[in-house]
């Protein structure tokens, strides 16, 4: 059996020959290194208008996006990427949050999201299924979530973010999307699936009893 360290690898030569598959595995085996890193960066203006998987989301976009001009100077090389584009975000974030603090009495407060809301959004992915998920390893599944929901089509990530995430009803979604209610409940069954069936492919962090 390998070791993790040369899974690792493998995983990044197959992610740089276009396995989408491999990427997913492997920011959701660094997911756990990443979230503590992210979580231990923000203060507490940024906490409360952000959580640190909303955070990792928007790198694991980047990442998808670069991921053609990372050099692969051999082990930890990745990680170290990672990190770098992580520590960008977190820059950006703390600033926008900071300006948003400014702003407080013109606007109307964000909510904050934590974790729970990500936690909440695995068990609708299998609810919708039927079938209940079995967490197998608690903290790189939610890097699997999180990994595969970077990988949906915007229509997806944009109706799971407001109608799951951030909790909006119905309504205020189709108004938000400019859709009917119809068609926004039709679309959230639809990115679900599409989240589950990206969930199902990595298939060891979590999975149907």
């Amino acid at each position: 059996m390998p070791s993790e360290a040369s899974q690792a690898e493998s995983w990044v030569v197959a992610a740089q020959g276009g396995d989408r598959v491999a990427l997913a595995k492997l920011l959701a085996t660094y997911h756990p290194q990443l979230r503590a890193h992210a979580a231990a960066q923000m203060d507490t203006a940024t906490q409360s208008r952000i959580a640190p998987e909303d955070i990792l989301q928007e790198v694991y976009l980047d990442v998808a996006r670069e991921l053609d001009r990372f050099e692969n100077r051999g082990p930890g090389a990745f990680l170290g990427w990672l990190y770098a584009i992580l520590n960008n975000k977190l820059v950006d974030v703390h600033r926008a949050a900071h300006r948003q603090r400014r702003d407080i009495e013109r606007e109307v407060p964000a909510l904050g999201r934590d974790s729970d809301s990500y936690w909440n959004l695995l068990d609708d992915v299998y609810a919708e299924s039927g079938t209940p998920s079995r967490v197998t390893r608690r903290d790189e599944a939610l890097g699997a979530l999180v990994s595969c929901l970077a990988g949906l089509s915007e229509a997806h990530q944009q109706v799971i973010r407001l109608r799951f995430l951030e909790g909006l009803p119905v309504a205020d979604v189709a108004q938000r999307l400019g859709r009917t209610e119809g068609a926004v409940a039709a679309l959230s069954q639809r990115a679900l699936r599409a989240l589950r069936e990206q969930m199902d492919r990595l298939g060891e962090f979590t999975h149907g009893d």
